[in-house]
Order: structure tokens, then sequence, then C-alpha cells
């Protein structure tokens, strides 16, 4: 998997900044993918409405954005940035993405707990077994490369 970013509208007297994000996921369908901005460096930076650099946020909603199946097409993704004062950010864009057979598997694991443990206790018995842990492969993380954000007043000549 790959993420790649590119800024597609905004301008240098303005706070507002548009950034298309795609996903290359290798043909794997995604169970979900949020999305974030780091700072790098320069004036704060807030994304998706007010999310704060290093808050995940998901991009997309099952009701408008899935398919028949019920899988939503994570691979473009328009993030909408404002730069809170005056000045120059650096920032990179970020997702935690979970691919759907990795998603699947787990929770067929889940699910077989939990039926184990529904059994013993119907029975009255002592369930010790502990709850199963994702494992740490389940989430993916990635960023892409740097992305200068610049707002300024123009001069009068």
């Amino acid at each position: 998997m790959n993420l790649k970013a590119r800024r597609k509208s905004g301008s240098i007297n303005h706070n507002l900044d548009s950034i298309e994000v795609v996903l290359y996921t290798d043909n794997q369908d995604m169970d979900s993918v949020v999305h974030t901005i780091e700072l790098v460096s320069g004036v704060n930076v807030t994304h998706g409405g007010g999310g704060q650099a290093g808050e995940y946020l998901h991009y997309k909603a099952n009701e408008r954005d899935a398919d028949a199946d019920g899988i939503i097409d994570y691979s473009n993704v328009m993030m909408e940035l404002v730069q809170e004062a005056q000045g120059t950010s650096i920032i990179k864009v970020k997702c935690q993405a979970i691919i759907k057979a990795d998603a699947d598997a787990f929770k067929a694991v889940m699910d077989a707990w939990v039926e184990r443990r529904e059994v013993a206790l119907g029975l009255g018995e002592n369930f010790t077994e502990e709850t199963p842990t994702p494992p740490a492969t389940l989430i993916t993380e990635l960023t892409t490369g740097e992305i200068t954000l610049e707002w300024s007043e123009d001069t009068f000549v």
C-alpha cells in the first residue's frame, strides 16, 4: 500500500486549502481508513472541519460511499485544511488502514471466543480464557511526503 497527497485548491491569500489524498491499496478491499495530518512545522492547521493534527477522522460515510456489498472505496479522499494564522505550515497526511480480509479474520476469532464463553457460562463453568488481542499488523499506518501551505497578505503597490 502507498499514500500520496497533493494540494488541489487554495491560495496564498487565504487560509483554506483542499488536499487530494490517494490511497493505493493493491486492489485490496478496505474495512476502514481514517486520516489525519501531522504538523511538521509552522502555523497550526486543522482538518475536516476542526480536527487537530494527530486527530484521526473518517472522511467517508457508509450511507453515502458504500457500494451494494457495503465496501467503501477509500482510494480518493478530499481533506479541507485551515491554517489558524498567517504564515507557512509544513504538513504530512497520515492514514490508518485496515484491510477487510484481515478485519474479517479477526472478527471470526472474536466470534469463536464469544461462542466458547457463552457455552461455558451457560453450563455454569468458569471461563478464564483472555479476550483475543488484535494482531499488531491489523492496522497499517502510512504517511505522505511534506506539503507546504502558505497564507499571507498581498501588499499594495
